[in-house]
């Protein structure tokens, strides 16, 4: 994800001061990839306690809305160079190229060497599908990595983009928020991820805050200033009620998320001065990188499980436990990152069209 805004999800290295970076955007996109591995982390370990897993899946889980909220946002500021052949263009190029290449050897593990075993709902509809049938099913839905849903979603907002600069460019269509949250009450993400359309629909109106944001976010930080501590009690309110009154996490942690994003980049922007250096250096560290981390992390989370199984690591070691977490939490994180760089130092500026990164 390294080069220029020239889309969304692409970062820029161009300085505080030019006209098409914001720092704390920037800062966002770096913490969101760290709470994407962590949510991965916590569906592979094995827990005990039902109401800790929900309490930390509540509070950690969930950040796709991150990603989504970001990309949306991006998509806004970027807007007035919006071209619809050259956008998908560059999203065929650092999105869904990655995407085709990162995805070879996770297929191979699901049809060949039989080592990843996809969900059941993918075997129950397409094991008895032709073997071209099945690898373009898993291009489709994703179900061949545990992250991998997340591109078939995120292109259909690619291919509805016009309409989306449609409303960006005629404001009083964003009257239709409030509706769109009522949906996104209403639909959950598709259950184990199995439906693109179906987290397309619960996702449409995190993506548009996005960018209603980044229209006005001179105006909101403004009422923030004064307002912020109604959008905390909202998501105090809501994470209540979800713990209290759900049996499981539901459709609401994306609406306590979406308050999350205002209030994140309200706070990022406003201490942007304030803040160390390092904290900057590491959050646009990540940043860079962030889509390549989103690609890979996956493998290695699924290779610590492989490990584990193997070598018969005590139990201790796959259970959840703040040990076991931090664990696996570095080695996804670092392995990416040692990984992404050595195919940068080997491809050059080639290497987003192989990691996306």
């Amino acid at each position: 994800m390294t080069g220029t805004y020239s889309n969304e999800m692409s970062p820029s290295k161009n300085t505080k001061n030019s006209s098409n970076f914001l720092r704390y955007i920037h800062n966002f996109r770096g913490f969101a990839i760290l709470t994407i591995v962590a949510t991965h982390i916590i569906a592979a370990l094995q827990w005990r306690n039902e109401t800790i897993e929900k309490i930390t899946y509540i509070l950690i889980g969930n950040g796709t809305v991150y990603f989504v909220f970001i990309a949306g946002f991006l998509f806004q500021f970027l807007s007035s160079k919006y071209e619809y052949k050259k956008y998908l263009s560059k999203k065929l190029q650092y999105v869904i190229l990655p995407y085709f290449f990162i995805s070879i050897p996770a297929i191979q593990l699901c049809l060949v060497e039989k080592i990843y075993t996809p969900p059941d709902w993918f075997q129950y509809h397409f094991s008895d599908w032709s073997l071209p049938g099945q690898i373009l099913m898993y291009f489709l839905t994703g179900a061949h990595l545990p992250p991998f849903w997340f591109i078939p979603m995120i292109t259909i907002f690619y291919i509805i983009s016009p309409v989306l600069i449609w409303v960006d460019r005629h404001p009083k269509s964003y009257w239709i928020l409030p509706i769109l949250l009522v949906i996104t009450a209403i639909i959950p993400r598709a259950q184990y991820n199995a439906n693109p359309i179906q987290s397309f629909v619960h996702f449409l109106s995190v993506y548009m805050i996005g960018m209603f944001c980044s229209r006005y976010r001179d105006k909101i930080f403004v009422v923030l200033k004064k307002k912020y501590v109604w959008l905390l009690i909202s998501f105090v309110i809501l994470t209540i009620l979800e713990f209290t009154i759900t049996p499981r996490p539901t459709a609401i942690n994306s609406l306590s998320k979406l308050i999350l994003c205002v209030l994140i980049i309200y706070f990022l922007w406003l201490f942007e001065l304030r803040l160390p250096k390092r904290f900057h250096e590491l959050m646009s560290f990540l940043a860079e990188l962030s889509f390549g981390i989103y690609f890979l992390h996956g493998y290695f989370i699924i290779a610590y499980s492989g490990a584990a199984n193997k070598f018969e690591f005590n139990a201790f070691w796959t259970e959840a436990n703040l040990l076991s977490f931090s664990l696996i939490f570095l080695f996804s994180v670092g392995a990416s990152i040692v990984s992404l760089l050595i195919v940068k130092k080997s491809f050059g500026n080639k290497s987003r069209f192989i990691v996306g990164s």
